[in-house]
């Protein structure tokens, strides 16, 4: 039996090349050594890995129509074996991404890794932290409950606000004067076909990107010092990432164990008692919008486009605007402190609108 193995083995090999890619993908040279901080981008294609597994085990059952898609959510909860916990998981797991994401994308700009030559691989990044929030974002409305409905709603209505393209977006994405069948077809659609392949492309692109460039490296060391502790992916790395893995796995599973989805009412036009807001991860932008100074029809364009819009872009002209080489994050005074204020400003207005909603309740 191990000879006709090895015989397969040798086989596939010379016309793949299974060795020398595995040397390849093993063998990478880690600057610095291995790091807790390299973690990320492998956390985050496993996270999207059981996403697509849970998300196919779901549409074997959920039924993407206005008529049956909240029975067939309920199906799933309550009548397909451990269906709860595969709905509940994947719900979890669409949080963890977002949570995921920011903390890499925070690393990668405390660390300056996003300097020369490492421009395209953060703009690769910041299309794939796009994607995660579109995501989550298409994915909201499928169980066509009021949360869901409402959710979505108040998106649509932010997303109406971009000049030019908003009115056609978002009556491409309802499909109507109010969200309905067409609605929850072309979410699903998005979300389940779309988004996927836009997500592999790009993450291809920018594992490709970062093959090509290499690791950066600890922002504190000299390039000799990087030379000189250089690691291999294989094997600590490998295991810090594999540690990094299962803490997440079990993670989402206890969040799916300790609150389980369930649903509110059924959609329906009339929000009744129910306080329509978005998902958490985008409650910060919800909040800002309260302001007084963002009332109005102008003062709701400055607040959900226009410096939502102006960040986006800053951090996208970001590596093209620092070009200094320094990457120690305590010799960027600038950098950190503007870092600090945006974290912090996000943190205060999610919690703000959490308390006001316990609040109204």
């Amino acid at each position: 039996m191990n000879g006709f193995l090895e015989r397969v083995v040798a086989f596939v090999d010379e016309r793949v090349g299974l060795k020398t890619l595995q040397a390849k993908m093993l063998n990478e040279p880690v600057p610095g050594g291995s790091r807790w901080a390299y973690v990320y981008g492998s956390v985050l294609l496993f996270i999207f890995i059981m996403q697509a597994v849970t998300g196919v085990l779901l549409m074997f059952y959920y039924v993407p129509s206005a008529d049956h898609a909240y029975e067939s959510t309920q199906y799933i909860l309550h009548e397909v074996d451990y269906g709860w916990f595969i709905l509940s998981y994947h719900f979890w797991g669409s949080s963890a991404m977002v949570v995921v994401v920011v903390l890499h994308m925070s690393q990668v700009f405390l660390w300056g890794a996003y300097k020369k030559p490492r421009e395209l691989i953060w703009l690769a990044g910041l299309g794939l932290f796009g994607l995660v929030m579109a995501f989550g974002f298409t994915g909201y409305l499928l169980p066509w409950d009021q949360r869901a409905y409402w959710a979505t709603t108040v998106g649509v209505e932010i997303m109406d606000k971009i000049p030019i393209l908003g009115d056609f977006l978002a009556r491409f994405l309802k499909g109507g004067p109010t969200p309905g069948q067409m609605t929850l077809s072309r979410f699903f659609v998005i979300h389940v076909m779309i988004l996927p392949a836009g997500l592999m492309a790009l993450a291809g692109l920018h594992l490709f990107l970062f093959r090509k460039a290499g690791p950066a490296g600890p922002y504190r060391a000299s390039e000799e010092e990087l030379k000189a502790k250089t690691d291999y992916f294989f094997p600590r790395q490998v295991w810090k990432d594999i540690v990094a893995m299962g803490v997440v796995f079990l993670t989402i599973c206890g969040l799916a164990f300790i609150e389980p989805v369930v649903l509110l009412e059924e959609a329906t036009p009339d929000p009744g008692d129910y306080l329509p807001e978005p998902e958490w991860y985008f409650l910060f932008l919800f909040q800002l919008l309260r302001l007084k100074i963002f009332s109005g029809e102008f003062g709701q364009f400055l607040g959900a486009v226009a410096i939502p819009g102006a960040f986006v872009l800053l951090l996208a002209a970001l590596p093209f605007i620092d070009r200094s080489p320094e990457r120690n994050i305590f010799k960027r005074p600038v950098a950190f402190v503007s870092w600090l204020i945006v974290m912090i400003g996000i943190v205060v207005f999610t919690v703000s609108a959490i308390i006001n909603r316990e609040f109204l309740e």
